[in-house]
Order: C-alpha cells, then structure tokens, then sequence
C-alpha cells in the first residue's frame, strides 16, 4: 500500500498549514497519507518513533520555516515584522499529534492539551536549543523543606519537568510567542535530529554571529499554572546546572 510507486512527495515548496491558519494544508494532509513512516503506528514493519521524528523536523519544519522567512519583514534596526505567529506551532502540533497516533484537538482538546507533545515539538524544532525554553523543560530539585538542592560546588540541581502538567502547553506557546521572531533561526541544513527527550544534546548552529546572540543570562519562568512572568533568576542570575531524571549526569552552565 505504501510502496515508493504510490508515494505523492510533500510538497515543500509551500506551508504545511493553509496559510495563516493552524488548518492543515490539503495537499500535505494527501502526500502524509502515502508515507508509510507517517502513517504507520511505531513498531509497525519496523517503524519507529525516531523517523517519524526525523520525518517531522527534516521535512516539515524546514518547508515551514521557509514560507515563514519569506513574508518577514526586517527593518533597518534588525526589528523583525511578520514572521512566526501562534497557530503556526499549533499546527505543527496537531501534525506531531497525528503522526505519533495520540489523541486529535478536534477529537478531545482536553486530552490533547495535556498530552506533553509540545515538549517534543519542541525539541525537534528549530528553536530546540534556545535558552529561553530551559525553565519550561526543567525545574529545580527541592528538599523536604522545599528549598533547591545543590550540589558541591553550589550549583542548583534541575530535573526534567513534567511536560503533561496542565497549564504547561500554554505556558509553552506563551514564550514561543514571545520569541520566536526575537533573532535568525539556527542554521539547521545539516538536518540533524535531536533524540526525543534529549535538548541539550542537540546543538546545530554553524554561525559566530548567530551564536554570539544568545543571552548569557537566562530566564526564570514563573508557572501558576500558566506563564505568569519571565525575568532573570533572581537566586544566582543564571542556570548552573541540571540533573536529569533517568540520567545522572549534571550539564553545569557558567
């Protein structure tokens, strides 16, 4: 049924969505349905859940993220006008939803909206390794008296967060928003995917200047449940460290 001969090739040269919508173009939803990667359940004749990953970050996003560029507008003082709005991440997620085999919007919004997708819409995106978004992927280890645990050399401890936690997916888009017409997108011709679950490992930017646009301090993110505000880490002025929870291993930040 999904053999190459049947294929209809994505067509890249426009948006996934139906322009400025979050409605999935007609012409992706067809070329999805003859791509047996995307269409079958993993663990199905050797599908898995990583190339439906890389099928979402080296083919959808790029053909997004060029439509998106095209209609920015830049201005003198590097102000950046247009670009990427709200529906466009909606969208991409209701694509992750559909490949990956969970639960529609339109189907149950209230499954949908804590189902955690934007996490890993996120760590395949071209924004998966902006500081901005490290307070909504991890959170401090606390004591029994509630305080942040550090380790030897003072640092705080992070683990990951719970991505499912109601509020968290609108906390998630409320910072997108906020910055995701901020500066460039990384340079991500190389195409390399980052493994579902793994953020820091993924570092795909190839320019100085670019590089050098990354504030060295980071945000703190107030959730209550929802975003309330984003300002410097008022305890140490910035990330120090971070403690998986499957993982022992400390990324220290200086």
């Amino acid at each position: 049924m999904y053999g190459d001969f049947q294929r209809i090739p994505y067509p890249t040269h426009k948006s996934p969505m139906d322009g400025d919508t979050a409605h999935r173009d007609l012409d992706w939803v067809y070329a999805s349905q003859t791509d047996r990667i995307y269409v079958l359940r993993v663990g199905e004749f050797g599908v898995t859940r990583q190339q439906k990953l890389d099928v979402l970050q080296t083919v959808f996003w790029p053909a997004l993220a060029r439509w998106v560029i095209s209609r920015q507008l830049i201005l003198p003082g590097g102000t950046i006008l247009g670009g990427w709005w709200r529906a466009d991440m909606q969208g991409m997620m209701d694509w992750y939803r559909e490949c990956l085999h969970m639960t529609a919007r339109w189907e149950d919004a209230i499954i949908a909206h804590t189902d955690g997708i934007w996490r890993t819409a996120l760590e395949t995106s071209p924004w998966r390794d902006w500081p901005e978004f490290f307070l909504l992927l991890n959170e401090p280890v606390r004591d029994a008296n509630g305080q942040a645990v550090r380790d030897a050399q003072g640092r705080i401890v992070y683990q990951k967060r719970d991505p499912t936690t109601d509020g968290m997916e609108d906390a998630f888009l409320d910072v997108w928003e906020a910055v995701a017409n901020s500066r460039p997108l990384a340079d991500f011709v190389d195409n390399r995917t980052s493994k579902d679950g793994n953020l820091l490992a993924s570092r795909t930017r190839t320019t100085t200047d670019f590089a050098q646009s990354i504030p060295a301090i980071k945000p703190a993110i107030t959730l209550s449940p929802h975003l309330v505000s984003i300002h410097p880490n008022e305890e140490d002025g910035h990330i120090q460290s971070v403690k998986s929870i499957k993982e022992e291993n400390t990324y220290a930040e200086h």
